[in-house]
């Protein structure tokens, strides 16, 4: 079936973000600032739950606070595969986004607005946001967004369109929130297994992270200064790729050969822990072989071994509340809160932990096997979604 298109601007308001410095932000809320969404908070939904800073009020016109049925786009970015990633504020919330975003307002009496967020986070406006990029630092300009051709059935018809790939999306979460589920089970099931060993230890303190690292790389940070982005450089591990206390390689900035290579005590090989120590602190993840000759910035320790079998066991032991609750208890600052390393070196381990990892790798093998069992349902599920979004646009629904 063909229908008309019509251009972003023709149909919607496209609102550029808050332009701020680093000095402008503040990482805790206070009277007289309000929150603004960054490139990191746009997934599945809009996260305005967290990992969000906070920006003078007077900074924000009134047309850049954003309103229910918005659509934030990202539309500059070091990774292509984070340009043109968007997602739909769902509900009332007093705040805005900052000038790597734009938002799109749908005039909802001339095109639907859940139908014109589909659009904008199927595969087909994705490829030509990638195809928008250029070398180094991705931008969409908003010229060139606003001038987006999108296909517009009669209203009604683009409400039932939306309606079905609502439902479709929903099972997606679904399947989302499942894995979710499941991966805290290993963490109830460590804590049924050891919580009481671990209390014991920060009760009584024995052995230190510190005691169990390889003494030659120690427990450092990473890279200070990363400079411009460089196309083909080494990539650089940020607190956004440990979300969820697992490791992403979406997102990656990249540095020069020659700025990696002066931190090489937290050049990646594999196997070592990565711990988020500054905003949004406690963030673990295991780091894989695939990431061999990476490095991690600034925001991130490095907790490297003695021996890296007993990761999954210490990466688990991080996770636990007592740990957690040992880090962020030695939370330092405000605006740029974080952990010190000489704090976190300190945290207390278990005397025993080579015993206990023994014991534990067992029951994570088969959560580890479920998981990933469900891993794949959910990729098989996304690609079904991908086809029916690509046969909802082309008017074969």
């Amino acid at each position: 079936m063909s229908w008309p298109t019509a251009t972003l601007d023709s149909i919607s308001e496209v609102v550029r973000g808050v332009t701020f410095s680093k000095a402008d932000a503040e990482s805790d809320p206070r009277k007289g600032l309000l929150p603004v969404l960054r490139a990191g908070n746009i997934a599945e939904t809009l996260n305005i739950e967290s990992d969000l800073v906070y920006v003078d009020q007077g900074r924000i016109s009134e047309k850049q606070k954003l309103r229910p049925k918005d659509i934030v786009v990202c539309t500059s970015s070091g990774s292509a595969s984070v340009l043109g990633k968007s997602a739909m504020l769902g509900q009332e919330w007093q705040g805005s986004f900052g000038a790597f975003l734009a938002t799109v307002r749908t005039d909802s009496h001339v095109a639907d607005p859940d139908f014109v967020g589909h659009y904008l986070r199927s595969p087909r406006f994705r490829a030509w946001a990638s195809n928008s990029a250029g070398i180094g630092i991705k931008n969409i300009r908003a010229s060139d967004l606003k001038k987006v051709e999108i296909p517009l059935p009669p209203l009604e018809e683009q409400k039932r369109i939306a309606r079905i790939l609502d439902q479709a999306a929903e099972l997606c979460r679904l399947r989302t929130r499942a894995l979710d589920k499941l991966s805290t089970l290993g963490q109830a099931i460590f804590h049924e297994m050891f919580g009481d060993l671990i209390d014991a230890a920060h009760a009584s303190p024995e052995v230190t992270l510190y005691d169990i690292v390889n003494p030659e790389r120690g427990i450092s940070y990473g890279i200070v200064q990363r400079g411009t982005e460089v196309d083909g450089g080494v990539p650089v591990i940020r607190i956004s790729n440990l979300s969820g206390d697992r490791f992403s390689a979406d997102s990656v900035v990249r540095t020069s050969q020659e700025i990696s290579s002066g931190y090489k005590r937290t050049q990646l090989e594999g196997g070592e822990i990565a711990i988020s120590i500054r905003g949004t602190v406690g963030s673990v993840a295991i780091v894989p072989s695939t990431a061999k000759g990476w490095n991690i910035s600034r925001e991130v320790a490095l907790v490297p071994l003695k021996d890296p079998q007993y990761a999954g066991f210490i990466w688990e032991l991080l996770r636990h509340k007592m740990s957690q609750r040992f880090i962020k208890g030695e939370v330092r600052g405000v605006a740029q809160s974080g952990i010190n390393l000489a704090d976190l070196r300190r945290l207390p381990v278990p005397a025993n932990y080579a015993e206990m990892s023994k014991l534990w790798l067992e029951r994570a093998t088969k959560i580890s096997e479920l998981l990933g069992r469900g891993e794949v349902t959910y990729e098989r599920q996304k690609t079904l979604f991908a086809s029916l979004q690509h046969r909802a646009f082309k008017g074969e629904l």
